[in-house]
């Protein structure tokens, strides 16, 4: 596999209501909507005594650019203390999740993933070539890398801090 290289790390937390169905179902039309595939490493879901549920997910979805540039997220999720809660809402009664989320998303950009320079002159010379002639196209698709990170977090925690701000009363509709 080529150079991998970590540009950006975002996390998050989040304690109080929120839908867990609607959380992932955000993520997922954001994912596809920016043509990342999903590749799930992890999930993991603990029910302890008192009935409360901790759910571990990690999952990296990835995105080709080109054939030589590749971006990959690294999300981590840990939801823990979670219940089912009922509550009213405009004279309805609505099942809703209550407890912690943990958020943590890493940004990589692998360059040449194929791995057609795997050679240790061709590394070297793949090198010089990235940091000296190639360094407007690397820039251009580390900057891309930075953006989408940056959008699909505050997607996510829009979508936490407008559900929170609903359920408080705070807006009719």
């Amino acid at each position: 596999m080529g150079e991998k290289q970590k540009y950006i790390g975002k996390s998050f937390k989040f304690e109080g209501l929120f839908n867990y169905r609607d959380f992932f179902r955000i993520m997922d039309v954001w994912l596809r909507d920016k043509f990342f595939d999903k590749y799930e490493k992890r999930n993991e879901e603990y029910v302890k005594p008192d009935g409360t549920k901790t759910v571990d997910i990690e999952f990296t979805p990835w995105k080709k650019y080109t054939d030589y540039y590749k971006a990959v997220f690294k999300i981590e999720i840990m939801i823990s203390d979670m219940k089912e809660v009922e509550i009213e809402q405009n004279g309805q009664k609505v099942r809703l999740n209550k407890g912690k989320i943990n958020f943590k998303v890493t940004g990589y950009l692998i360059v040449d993933y194929e791995d057609r320079w795997n050679k240790a002159l061709q590394y070297f010379i793949r090198d010089i070539f990235d940091k000296f002639v190639n360094r407007a196209i690397t820039k251009k698709y580390h900057d891309l890398l930075i953006t989408d990170c940056n959008d699909f977090v505050n997607t996510l925690t829009s979508y936490l801090n407008m559900n929170a701000y609903k359920l408080s009363g705070g807006m009719t509709t």
